[in-house]
């Protein structure tokens, strides 16, 4: 079994979540949407329990809580929420270079249809959006801002506080996918936003978990029905053990982790010439963003299969022609786009696991080994 470093991509689920929900799934048989029947209620007051544990983690900053199959859908949903609220003109949404395909997506299709205009906002070297060029574009009338709270790519952290000032001054909405941030960024913090989106896949929870926080003035939970149906209970609860986890012991992780990040980069850096470390100081613990010089990202990802999980950028991504448009909008050299990998470390990977992910990096990002797979 190879050594799983691609904690960016997803995390292991803890063993704690995943036993919750297993007993959720076989304990609870009732749909939480039909409340006729003593099973149906007993569901949904879970749910609703559930969600209420949820909001009080951000100290009751948000109304309402919608349980979503994945971030993904729940980025979706913050889109449709914040057009409704708009009438009689398309909203006005600025949005970085840099943000998550899935948000991306969700906006083009929404302008595409006519409903909403976009401006763009430039980022920094480091992948965090530009504040000048936010300010520029909140001047022109913005009803929304979208903003990754930690890119996912190199795990630059956003500043919140001054984005959400900004943004508040204009008396715009602020989205924020925290989906990278939630244990690594301040509660209080990320609290700023007006929607926020977290996932559990990035949490140690199950894959197929997202959440959608929001305030009282987002009308969700009819569209959130309409677009996913019944919300899973198993899931959401399993999700929010997660991020109870996370929140208690997400401080000492990541202290831990952040060793492990630094002996890793500090041995390739003295081991291969030209290596260049990317998304600045100011970045998760766990993501550590490299560009060689001597060997495409992709055939070093290779070079290292079965012994080695790690990644050329972002799994929505993988199999998508072109450079990362992270790494474009980030201003990057043509060699240091073709020579990334993307190396995430989670709480789960011990001192020996990154002993020897230095001998195998070492020599895959210096080019020195085959590129065949191994069993």
């Amino acid at each position: 079994m190879s050594i799983y470093l691609d904690n960016m991509a997803g995390t292991p689920i803890d063993p704690r979540v995943a036993e919750l929900h297993m007993a959720v799934s076989l304990q609870t048989v009732g749909n939480p949407q039909s409340r006729e029947n003593a099973d149906g209620e007993e569901a949904g007051r879970l749910l609703d329990e559930t969600a209420q544990c949820a909001k009080q983690l951000f100290a009751g900053s948000f109304e309402r809580a919608e349980f979503t199959p994945g971030a993904s859908p729940a980025l979706w949903l913050a889109v449709e929420a914040a057009i409704q609220t708009q009438s009689g003109r398309p909203l006005r949404v600025a949005a970085s270079r840099a943000e998550h395909p899935a948000l991306l997506a969700a906006l083009n299709r929404a302008r595409a249809a006519g409903r909403i205009e976009i401006v763009e906002v430039d980022v920094d070297g480091d992948a965090a959006p530009d504040l000048a060029s936010l300010e520029e574009a909140l001047e022109t009338g913005i009803d929304l801002v979208c903003t990754m709270a930690v890119n996912n790519e190199v795990g630059a952290i956003s500043d919140l506080a001054a984005i959400a000032d900004l943004t508040r001054r204009s008396r715009a909405l602020l989205l924020v996918d925290g989906s990278q941030a939630f244990g690594r960024v301040s509660p209080s913090v990320l609290a700023l936003a007006d929607m926020l989106v977290l996932s559990g896949a990035k949490i140690y929870g199950s894959r197929r978990s997202g959440l959608l926080l929001c305030s009282s003035q987002m009308a969700t939970g009819k569209l959130a029905h309409d677009l996913f149906g019944t919300p899973d209970v198993a899931s959401a609860a399993a999700l929010v053990l997660a991020m109870q986890l996370r929140h208690e012991e997400g401080g000492a992780d990541e202290a831990r982790i952040a060793g492990m990040r630094n002996r890793l980069q500090n041995a390739l850096i003295a081991r291969i010439p030209g290596l260049q470390v990317n998304g600045g100081s100011h970045r998760i613990a766990g993501c550590l963003h490299l560009s060689t010089p001597h060997v495409f990202g992709e055939a070093a990802v290779a070079r290292i299969w079965g012994r080695l999980s790690i990644s050329t950028g972002a799994a929505c991504q993988t199999g998508v022609p072109g450079p990362s448009h992270v790494l474009t909008a980030m201003g990057l050299d043509e060699w240091a786009i073709d020579g990334a990998v993307r190396i995430g470390i989670g709480k789960f990977n011990t001192d020996e696991d990154i002993d020897a992910a230095i001998d195998i990096l070492g020599e895959a990002l210096a080019g020195s080994v085959d590129t065949r797979r191994r069993a």
